[in-house]
């Protein structure tokens, strides 16, 4: 009964799990959630009641339904009587992605530099776009992208990394959403491109659900020019193009 009261069910990725949604969250956002139990717990004895449970959770941000919280409260048992959860374990084990506990016991152990399990290795390389069907219609529609942007001289990227750095984005690195790619598209860099190559595009760089803008903005945004620091020694200017054929 007190969980329902506490619990207001929000939209979630389908087949996650609510514990691998925390971790991900604890990660990316650098929350300590032990600090919303402490309140609650006086004399520190690492327990705290259902209902005490589910509000620490509420404000550190994380909204399940009631049977995902009745979950959450069957996995951290506690032996207190009075306290049932054992918010303790939770947090050792929510916290444990970042490192491992009691590390000053096994100074000789070996800890990963971040969770393989929930950060992609390859999120700051440039992935290799996937083939798709019509593949010379997309390489002629990412031509005229590009050249439209060099003639407004802008650049498409710094648009993608606001909407990825949104705090109500999955903010995964180098990725948006394809509602998000389709809005700064229509929004910013193509206003009359129509719905069919919208799509075309996000077929095109779709990886595991998301769109990789990274990957979009490198055949689009105008190309850098090198710059030759001693380069600018060898041109000659026309005054002095013409100062030297009076000399010859």
């Amino acid at each position: 009964r007190h969980i329902r009261e506490l619990v207001v069910a929000v939209p979630r990725a389908p087949g996650k799990m609510s514990l691998e949604i925390i971790k991900d969250r604890v990660y990316k956002n650098r929350i300590r959630v032990k600090e919303f139990f402490a309140d609650f717990d006086k004399l520190r004895c690492g327990s705290v009641t259902e209902a005490q449970f589910c509000s620490g959770l509420s404000m550190a941000g994380f909204n399940f339904t009631a049977a995902e919280f009745a979950r959450l409260v069957e996995a951290f048992p506690s032996m207190n009587v009075d306290k049932t959860v054992c918010y303790k374990d939770f947090c050792d084990e929510v916290n444990g992605i970042f490192t491992k506990s009691n590390l000053e016991k096994l100074p000789l152990e070996e800890v990963d530099r971040e969770p393989s399990n929930l950060i992609d290795s390859l999120r700051f390389s440039l992935k290799p776009s996937k083939p798709v069907a019509g593949e010379e219609a997309v390489n002629a529609l990412l031509q005229f992208l590009s050249n439209d942007c060099k003639i407004r001289r802008i650049s498409v990227k710094p648009f993608f990394d606001d909407a990825c750095g949104n705090q109500n984005s999955p903010m995964r690195a180098n990725h948006v959403t394809p509602v998000q790619f389709h809005q700064v598209l229509k929004n910013h860099v193509a206003r009359n491109l129509g719905e069919k190559d919208v799509n075309l595009l996000i077929d095109k760089f779709k990886d595991k659900g998301m769109v990789n803008y990274v990957a979009f903005a490198a055949r689009v945004d105008p190309k850098e020019e090198v710059y030759h620091p001693y380069l600018l020694a060898t041109i000659k200017f026309p005054e002095e193009q013409e100062q030297e054929q009076m000399t010859a």
